[in-house]
């Protein structure tokens, strides 16, 4: 369980990081329009993401049992 605990996290942190660059290339190289479309882009696709990884860790800790061990 802690191997799946562990791969969330990191996936969780490099889309965390993919995203915070691309925001931080539209506030460098985009207008103000495209910064806030990409800001509020970028919160969508996070939610997105952290509720498919905790159902992936959620199903993996239901199918493993590893709170009885």
């Amino acid at each position: 369980m802690w191997g799946v605990t562990g791969w969330v996290l990191r996936t969780w942190l490099r889309i965390t990081v993919l995203l915070a660059l691309g925001i931080g290339a539209a506030w460098l190289w985009l207008t103000p329009g495209w910064f806030t479309a990409s800001l509020i882009g970028a919160g969508l696709v996070e939610l997105w993401t952290i509720r498919q990884l905790i159902r992936e860790w959620s199903y993996q800790a239901s199918a493993t049992w590893w709170w009885t061990r």
